[in-house]
């Protein structure tokens, strides 16, 4: 204890020290902070006991849903295959319509050739 009172002969180690009330407050070593929390596990809650009839109700409800699904699933079906079928008759018609413009732009000649022709024959003129 008498040791605290005695004055270091060196004055280079007769520095004053301060108690650590003294010091500034002392700050905790850095560690990476981070705002995330770790991912919490669902487990299931046995504390609290399940209602039979909540229970059923959730699986007529889910039934109703899974079942409602399907029938719209399969009006989709419907639709799509429906507009399939209309595209496919359209595309057909539409090569029909080609055929006959090609038909008729190929007679278009021909049929001028032939008035043009009895025209001559007759004496009179045609309008082409």
């Amino acid at each position: 204890m008498r040791d605290i009172f005695k004055k270091d002969p060196d004055p280079e180690t007769n520095k004053t020290t301060s108690t650590p009330n003294e010091q500034e407050t002392p700050q905790a070593p850095e560690s990476p902070q981070t705002t995330e929390e770790p991912e919490e596990i669902d487990y299931p809650q046995f504390e609290e006991p399940t209602n039979a009839p909540d229970v059923l109700n959730l699986l007529e409800s889910f039934q109703k849903m899974k079942t409602e699904e399907q029938k719209l699933l399969e009006i989709k079906k419907q639709i799509l295959t429906k507009q399939q079928d209309l595209q496919n008759k359209l595309i057909k018609e539409i090569e029909k319509k080609k055929t006959t413009i090609a038909n008729l732009t190929s007679e278009i000649p021909d049929l001028q050739n032939t008035c043009k022709q009895l025209g001559q024959a007759l004496g009179a003129e045609v309008c082409s």
